[in-house]
């Protein structure tokens, strides 16, 4: 299989999980609407519990929305001929690493490298005595 067929499989993949999500977000939120809905009962506990599903579901819609930004990201890429290769050095991100991370911008090595300077630089090793 070439590198443009295997970029055709994740296109397909990330589209179909696009869809996915859609319909579980508008599960969601017709869950919380009918959440928002209920007559609120004075119980303590049980408005807490409410609460919690509350948030919980809106926690779940804000994760499926930025999911969704990723895949748009990655299918924008697609389209300008420039999704699979890094940003950093500009070399091919390997296949394995975008079918197990379709949105990944940098190859492996460079994304070790970008990480460790978002911690803060290089480990400084302890001079032994």
């Amino acid at each position: 299989m070439t590198r443009a067929d295997e970029l055709m499989n994740i296109r397909n993949l990330l589209q179909r999980r696009r869809r996915a999500i859609l319909s579980a977000n508008e599960g969601t939120h017709r869950e919380l609407s009918a959440l928002k809905d209920q007559e609120r009962d004075p119980e303590y506990e049980e408005q807490a519990q409410a609460e919690l599903a509350d948030y919980t579901l809106s926690t779940l819609m804000e994760s499926q929305r930025r999911e969704v930004m990723l895949i748009d990201a990655a299918l924008r890429r697609m389209d300008m001929g420039v999704f699979g290769e890094c940003v950093d050095c500009g070399g091919d991100i390997s296949i394995e690493r975008l079918e197990a991370l379709p949105f990944a911008i940098r190859c492996e090595e460079d994304a070790s490298l970008h990480e460790l300077d978002m911690r803060g630089g290089h480990q400084q090793s302890i001079p032994t005595l």
